[in-house]
């Protein structure tokens, strides 16, 4: 083998070497835009929960209903406690749901999520706390709706189904 030869032999090698790295980069970045964006929504869903947190101290929430000029009264705080308490379970299954469709939560332990807020929806409550802000939402978040409304069935099929967010799209 000559040395022209052997060149033309290293420089293929280093083509794809080169090309090998790339794609790898490329898969990296592609990876690393999704753990971002995963650490964003949770930075942001703690900050959330933080504030509904502190909301659930009976003398932050007189306090809120006063600044808003409404008549503090123990039933209205106990409402609004219970109304807090609420949302902070929506933000976590919010934060569910967007982990796994982001392919950042394992099926098992998505799974093991849905059946304990499937559990939680078996409360009046919460059930009728979200079907009052689907309302709301039911525009902005459709696939996140659909996924809510597939773990609030109480039938024994939807429990023993596993609910998978990427059949919502």
């Amino acid at each position: 083998m000559s040395l022209s030869e052997i060149a033309s032999f290293a420089t293929a090698i280093s083509g794809f070497a080169v090309t090998a790295s790339l794609i790898y980069v490329a898969i990296q970045t592609q990876q690393n835009v999704r753990h971002t964006r995963a650490l964003i929504h949770q930075g942001t869903a703690a900050r959330t929960t933080a504030l509904l947190l502190g909301f659930m101290d009976a003398e932050a929430v007189a306090a809120w209903i006063e600044g808003n000029g409404g008549t503090v009264t123990p039933e209205l705080i106990k409402q609004r406690q219970f109304h807090y308490h609420c949302s902070g379970a929506m933000v976590a299954m919010e934060d569910y749901f967007t982990q796994h469709e982001e392919g950042l939560l394992s099926d098992e332990q998505f799974a093991r999520g849905c059946q304990t807020f499937r559990s939680l929806f078996k409360e009046p409550g919460l059930k009728a706390y979200w079907l009052n802000q689907r309302a709301i939402m039911a525009e902005a978040v459709p696939r996140y709706c659909a996924f809510i409304d597939s773990l609030c069935v109480d039938d024994t099929a939807s429990r023993n189904s596993e609910v998978t967010p990427r059949s919502f799209r």
